[in-house]
């Protein structure tokens, strides 16, 4: 069974371990594998200037095991649009408020890769970024995306809006985007993914099997 925790500035410390392989799994899949070799580290951890305090890290695990994540940040701090893609956004000014999230280094483990089936890891954390989303008062969220995502959106039922037109980058076709956050995107997520129930756990310590999961947006 997958479970995304929300980790935060406040409980990080409960987290280190996971946050270790959050980090490694990251390093793994976008240098490794992605090559993206201004990313690289010798300690093995993907960490970039926007890893700091005012993130939030949704971290899937299955049991004690780090299986996927992302990373979320308010708008109104410095963001990989804001500060490296700000050409992106041709239409309009960059976000900067309160209210919009950008959702970057999503990612699952290789050999939890199952396909696009529901009850998959990613279904899990499309599910949770919502959730999130929701629980928290934003209104948007997305960012800088491959376009490649936005067929799956569109799958979801999700309101997208670009902001300009696509670009390549790092050999990949890249725009600037969001999506409504609402209660009707998170069914249409729930719907395409299986994941009926919410999948979101807030304040529970790794490892303490005893802990109660404390969720929003119960169904």
């Amino acid at each position: 069974m997958v479970q995304v925790h929300v980790v935060t500035r406040e409980n990080a410390a409960q987290y280190a371990k996971e946050l270790d392989s959050y980090f490694r799994w990251r390093h793994l899949i976008y240098v490794e594998e992605r090559g993206w070799e201004d990313l690289r580290r010798e300690d093995g951890l993907e960490r970039d200037q926007f890893d700091t305090s005012a993130a939030v890290h949704l971290i899937a695990m299955i049991g004690p095991d780090v299986v996927g994540g992302s990373r979320m940040i308010r708008m109104s701090e410095p963001t990989l649009l804001s500060e490296v893609f700000p050409r992106l956004v041709q239409r309009g000014t960059v976000p900067r408020d309160h209210e919009t999230i950008e959702w970057t280094r999503m990612f699952v483990a290789p050999a939890r890769r199952t396909g696009h089936g529901e009850k998959s890891v990613a279904g899990a954390l499309f599910c949770a970024v919502m959730e999130y989303c929701l629980a928290i008062g934003a209104t948007r969220v997305g960012g800088v995306m491959e376009t490649f995502w936005l067929p799956r959106w569109q799958r979801f039922g999700w309101t997208t809006q670009a902001l300009g037109l696509p670009e390549e980058i790092a050999g990949s076709m890249t725009l600037a985007a969001f999506m409504d956050v609402n209660r009707k995107s998170l069914d249409g997520v729930r719907d395409a993914t299986g994941w009926t129930q919410p999948v979101l756990v807030w304040g529970m310590e790794p490892g303490d099997a005893h802990a109660t999961a404390l969720t929003l947006l119960a169904s």
